[in-house]
């Protein structure tokens, strides 16, 4: 492959290059492999191996009786590894192609359950890893953070050969700790999930959290922020720290001081910390010293501090969602109800337009631009219930994201959860058409039934996590859409390098 120095100014002509690179490397005779792209595993049984392109993922992880663990069924991809306690962590997953919900499942006794405290999730996905933390069952208590337990981060990867499990990551809060100890201050880092990010590059990740530092002054605009960051590939794996810069292109007040991460996905070889009233927030990880820089989202930032003094800060992750789809496009999809309200209580009947835009321009972009994908009034979606249901209520939907590999495909929930015995459809709407293609209830949720639908996530109003994780446990087709992904962020990667 082309140093940085040579890289061809067109993209498709360095991503054919790269995967005629990886072709040839893949081939029988080839005796090593690239570090740019990952090892290619031995594939076992194509026949047997059929998962879906990608999945949504419910953040609630089941636990299951340890007599269910199977190792050797094709259909549920499982793994093992051991906590930091020494204990087995025996893990599999249910996939199921949207708009079925998939889980990522625990096997513990019910003893041992029973001793697990909140905190075991899904946090992250990038390309072929998820990663996962876990409160071990008779876990010792965070010297760190005394109300909080000692938690094991886990990256889980996938491979046509199966499923691997790298950790438990060294402890967050001994690291923590040591870096106290040279000054930094104690900040509670890796507590929150919708502050933790994973970055996957090659055959190394990345997992780190990041915290905005306001300053003394409350009405100044925050200048920089802690990154607390764990890399593969460093000399010495641990988690480390760096302060870092707030870079902006503009000398625009954008309400930094009331920034609060709504989610982290990965983009362009970047970590992105979205804030959903806001923007973005992003930088290269990996970097020894990265920069941190900020880009606005399509929407009109609130004036002010968005936090209600008796009900705290809407979550407008509730009618907001990014994520990036096949082929690295990053997506934004945005719920604009007419009353003017983010999460609050629906009035049946009350109006809204969905929007989709997709970014036009590198992130880096000093003006950055937005394209408008397409939108749809809530008369055009109530219009076609009949098609489908004359019963379903006309309230505005929530969790709205777009589907992995269908750009103008949007899935939305539609929750009565302003109403005992509440019902819960997934809409399955063509924006570019302007056509609502399906529309489907979801079952009543119970962490113990097989139902396709089961959802977790809704009783805890959270969003879904959609991954192209599954695609790489199938035998063929994944390893080049695999080589492409990650030839677009080299190629990504080496364009900034040579600003």
């Amino acid at each position: 492959m082309e140093s940085h120095m040579g890289l061809p100014k067109d993209r498709s002509q360095f991503v054919g290059q790269a995967v005629k690179a990886v072709e040839s490397r893949l081939g029988p005779s080839a005796s090593s492999r690239s570090r740019l792209l990952p090892r290619r595993p031995k594939a076992a049984s194509p026949e047997a191996r059929s998962f879906p392109k990608w999945v949504m993922f419910d953040t609630e992880i089941y636990v299951e009786d340890p007599q269910s663990f199977c190792e050797d069924d094709p259909e549920t991809p499982s793994a093992r590894s051991r906590d930091s306690n020494g204990d087995d962590v025996l893990v599999s997953l249910r996939l199921v192609a949207p708009p079925g919900a998939s889980h990522l499942r625990l096997h513990y006794s019910r003893e041992e359950e029973a001793k697990m405290l909140n905190g075991t999730a899904l946090v992250a996905a990038h390309l072929d890893s998820v990663l996962f933390r876990v409160v071990p069952p008779s876990s010792p208590i965070n010297p760190f953070n005394s109300w909080c337990c000692y938690t094991d981060y886990f990256v889980c990867k996938a491979g046509p050969s199966g499923m691997s499990i790298y950790g438990p990551l060294p402890p967050c809060y001994k690291d923590a700790q040591r870096m106290a100890a040279q000054g930094h201050a104690q900040r509670s880092h890796m507590l929150d999930v919708r502050d933790i990010g994973l970055l996957r590059r090659g055959e190394d990740f990345a997992v780190a959290d990041l915290k905005v530092l306001m300053p003394r002054d409350s009405s100044s605009e925050p200048k920089e922020a802690e990154l607390f960051r764990y890399r593969s590939n460093a000399l010495t794996p641990q988690w480390e720290v760096k302060r870092i810069l707030i870079c902006q292109s503009d000398d625009k007040d954008h309400g930094l001081r009331w920034w609060t991460t709504d989610k982290v996905v990965s983009f362009e070889g970047n970590l992105c910390w979205i804030d959903y009233h806001r923007g973005i927030l992003f930088c290269d990880v990996f970097d020894d010293d990265p920069q941190l820089q900020y880009a606005e989202l399509p929407v009109e930032p609130p004036k002010g501090d968005p936090t209600h003094p008796e009900f705290g800060r809407a979550h407008p992750y509730v009618t907001r969602s990014l994520c990036v789809i096949e082929g690295g496009t990053l997506m934004f999809v945005n719920v604009t109800r007419a009353d003017g309200e983010i999460a609050s209580k629906r009035k049946l009947g009350s109006g809204f337009t969905i929007t989709c835009w997709s970014l036009g321009t590198p992130l880096s972009s000093k003006s950055i631009g937005w394209v408008k994908e397409g939108a749809m009034e809530a008369g055009e979606i109530w219009s076609q219930y009949p098609i489908f249901d004359p019963h379903i209520p006309c309230l505005s939907p929530e969790f709205p994201f777009v589907s992995l590999n269908e750009h103008s495909i949007i899935y939305a929930l539609l929750c009565e959860r302003e109403y005992a015995a509440g019902r819960t459809w997934v809409l399955v709407i063509d924006i570019k058409r302007k056509k609502l293609e399906l529309v489907i209830p979801y079952n009543d949720v119970n962490s113990s039934c097989e139902d396709t639908l089961v959802l977790e996530d809704i009783l805890i109003n959270w969003p879904l996590l959609p991954s192209m994780f599954s695609m790489y446990l199938n035998s063929h087709a994944s390893w080049k859409t695999h080589v492409l992904n990650m030839a677009h962020l080299a190629y990504n990667a080496s364009s900034r390098h040579q600003l």
